[in-house]
């Protein structure tokens, strides 16, 4: 990966292969969706990006967010979707956040939206790869952030060029580059891109940050520190991954497994990294606990842990640590309808079949989906005739898992084969579907992160 101010002359004139060739592989042809609002940096993303696809003969999807905070952005999405229209291979869409605005956390609460809507738009079509328009600018204002509140090593890495988030691969190819070297190369090309006031407002901290260190120009060396960080967190996370890979399990139920035979040999911070990835993977959360609570785990005995941490229960028995989701913790609880499709507890996909009786033989009970809990294992000992003590799903794990309810009744639960009748099977996607209620692992985080090479 190329390290901030390392650019040599001529390498934005010469396309965007360089920044790209460390992030794949891609498919032949290339299919990549991007997120491009119009402003400088994401405008020459997209436009690399055509100019790329356009030579591997694949396809480019731009996705523009209209977050409904500004009237005029509608039109800045539409703009961007004429602009890409007309080039070779690509495609631009348009997504919206709906919904009522939080007063507090306005920039927090769009970022999220802006993934989510991103996220599902690409998982739906069976895309891999989206690209974002991040710069070393946005590295140090990162950096310079997390380092005010005291973050450790790890948080100080920043922004990583590339990242799994909810199935989908998050490539930052322009890490490396200054919004002004963007800017020239746009000016060159006489483009014009879209001014955001929002980039400007005062009222929010990253905007701050962006413009005292424009006023320090301390803005390179802290985008140089947090690259140093992030080679130091993508080795550690590499060493992880590779014990994780040999030693550790995640199961279809959602819960996780790691053989404790090699624990005590291992490197300390190597524990922390897999304890942090098997964490973000079972809890389905967007940030890890507290490093020093993990190096605390880390250092135990691995016959020692019993605790919950970040939504999970860790329990260790007989050689082997098991991480379940909590079901206490999730607060999940929601009304479908046939037809039903979204994600649960941001880890599970769920579908409800068209064709299901919404209230079947309770009156008083629409669809509902929520955690199976001990209220649904008991009716699946006495309405389904299961038995739970010879099931291979731990007790922990069977409580957090999806199931789907009419008002107080269990009408399905597809890893425990429950739905009046029908045995559950499982597909080649790892999807298990009983009663018209299909169900597939999908957490916000996988096990083996994927780096850089």
């Amino acid at each position: 990966m190329l390290e901030t101010g390392m650019l040599e002359a001529g390498m934005l004139e010469a396309g965007i292969d360089a920044f790209l060739q460390p992030l794949g592989p891609f498919e032949r042809p290339p299919i990549i969706a991007a997120a491009i609002s119009g402003g400088s940096d994401s405008l020459a993303l997209g436009l690399m990006l055509a100019d790329w696809i356009a030579k591997g003969g694949g396809h480019l999807h731009v996705l523009s967010v209209d977050h409904g905070l500004r009237p005029e952005a509608r039109e800045e999405c539409a703009a961007v979707g004429r602009r890409f229209a007309v080039l070779p291979g690509c495609s631009a869409h348009l997504l919206e956040w709906r919904g009522p605005k939080p007063a507090t956390g306005l920039q927090e609460a769009a970022r999220q939206a802006r993934y989510r809507l991103m996220g599902e738009w690409c998982r739906e079509r069976g895309i891999l790869h989206l690209a974002l328009g991040h710069t070393a600018d946005d590295q140090a204002e990162t950096f310079a952030m997390r380092r005010a509140q005291g973050s450790s090593p790890l948080g100080l890495a920043a922004m990583a060029a590339v990242r799994q988030r909810d199935g989908v691969r998050l490539l930052r190819p322009l890490l490396a580059v200054t919004r002004a070297e963007l800017r020239d190369w746009l000016t060159a090309r006489g483009e014009s891109w879209i001014e955001d006031p929002s980039n400007s407002a005062a009222r929010f901290e990253r905007t701050r940050w962006r413009a005292s260190l424009a006023a320090s120009g301390e803005g390179p060396a802290m985008a140089a520190q947090a690259t140093g960080f992030g080679q130091a967190r993508d080795r550690l996370e590499r060493d992880a991954a590779r014990l994780l890979a040999s030693a550790g399990r995640m199961h279809p139920a959602g819960y996780l497994t790691l053989d404790l035979n090699a624990w005590p040999a291992s490197d300390p911070d190597v524990r922390v990294g897999i304890l942090r990835q098997a964490l973000l993977a079972v809890g389905g959360h967007e940030f890890a606990p507290a490093p020093d609570r993990l190096r605390q785990l880390a250092a135990a005995g691995p016959e020692r842990i019993r605790t919950t941490l970040a939504g999970c229960i860790l329990t260790a028995r007989r050689g082997s640590l098991t991480i379940c989701r909590e079901a206490g913790n999730i607060r999940d609880h929601r009304p479908v309808s046939p037809g039903w499709a979204g994600t649960w507890d941001h880890r599970f996909a769920l579908k409800v079949a068209t064709g299901l009786d919404p209230a079947g033989d309770d009156p008083v009970g629409g669809l509902a989906i929520a955690p199976l809990g001990e209220s649904g294992q008991r009716q699946a000992v006495d309405k389904f005739g299961v038995r739970l003590k010879r099931h291979p799903v731990p007790e922990a794990a069977r409580a957090a898992l999806p199931a789907l309810w009419r008002g107080e009744i269990l009408a399905a639960q597809p890893h425990l084969g429950l739905g009046e009748g029908l045995a559950a099977r499982l597909n080649p996607r790892h999807a298990v579907t009983t009663c018209g209620f299909t169900v597939a692992l999908r957490p916000p985080h996988t096990m083996y992160s994927s780096f850089p090479g």
